[in-house]
């Protein structure tokens, strides 16, 4: 009971960044229309992929597979997109890391509310509805679709979120001791990009390479959930590649942790 008086603390945060971003509707119009000619110049891509082949079947996916990958990979990477590097570089070049460092707030708990707010704001705008229709087109293709499937698809993304959340907090600390974190931001975030299955699916990197990147967390944001709503992952290999989300989240946690009280001991304040 006491540790949820704890947790209301932070839901204002969660709500204020809900409300920011709703306030500022001709950004997110921008985004998604990015988005969604990225979306569609992947769909198209990969329609003259299968059109130049003689396979109906590449690396274990068919064409319509591919196109449901496509979809379902844009709205896992849609919801676990949790990036707060740039708020904690910011917050240390304008110096207001100082105010917030002597609130009597855990700082790893607001960020993590804060990021809530933008996935609160992605589930309820875009992803309910979107991942509904993509259902009834799972459904008309394969002329199945299970719950359980779902439920465990749910289940991956919640484990993706706060995946992505720790890494990048990890990663976002650094700007303690590195001051412009743009382009380590944009490299990591090239990085992510292919190993986390968001560009191709894993499946198509050599076989030597396949152990190592899924291994690796980036897998975990994307890549995992995603097939596990294709039903490519059942059974044991499903629960050992969730076994893996959990132990990556725990490694993170305890790493973010860690570099947390290494740095914070000798920040450099900027900004006013």
């Amino acid at each position: 009971m006491q540790r949820l008086k704890r947790l209301r603390a932070y839901f204002p945060f969660t709500l204020n960044v809900f409300q920011r971003i709703l306030s500022y509707k001709a950004n997110v119009l921008i985004f998604m229309m990015g988005e969604i000619m990225m979306l569609t110049v992947t769909y198209f891509l990969w329609q003259a992929i299968f059109a130049s082949s003689p396979d109906r079947v590449l690396h274990g996916f068919t064409q319509g597979e591919m196109v449901l990958y496509v979809l379902v990979s844009f709205l896992t990477a849609l919801i676990t997109s949790v990036d707060i590097t740039y708020d904690i570089s910011r917050e240390v070049k304008d110096g207001t890391i100082a105010i917030n460092l002597i609130r009597p707030v855990s700082y790893e708990m607001r960020m993590l509310f804060q990021a809530l707010g933008n996935v609160l704001y992605n589930f309820v705008v875009i992803f309910a509805g979107a991942l509904a229709a993509v259902s009834w087109l799972f459904y008309k293709s394969t002329g199945a679709f299970h719950g359980g499937t779902l439920f465990f698809y749910l289940l991956s993304i919640l484990l993706g979120i706060f995946i992505n959340f720790y890494f990048s907090y990890a990663f976002g600390l650094l700007s303690f001791k590195i001051t412009n974190m743009w382009g380590m931001s944009q490299i990591m975030q090239a990085i992510v990009q292919l190993f986390s299955g968001a560009l191709i699916p894993l499946a198509f990197f050599p076989s030597i390479f396949q152990r190592l990147i899924a291994f690796l967390p980036f897998s975990s944001l994307i890549y995992t959930p995603t097939m596990i709503y294709l039903e490519k992952l059942t059974g044991e290999a499903m629960v050992r590649a969730m076994l893996l989300q959990v132990l990556w989240l725990f490694i993170l946690m305890g790493v973010s942790r860690l570099l947390w009280k290494a740095l914070v001991k000798n920040l450099t304040i900027l900004g006013g």
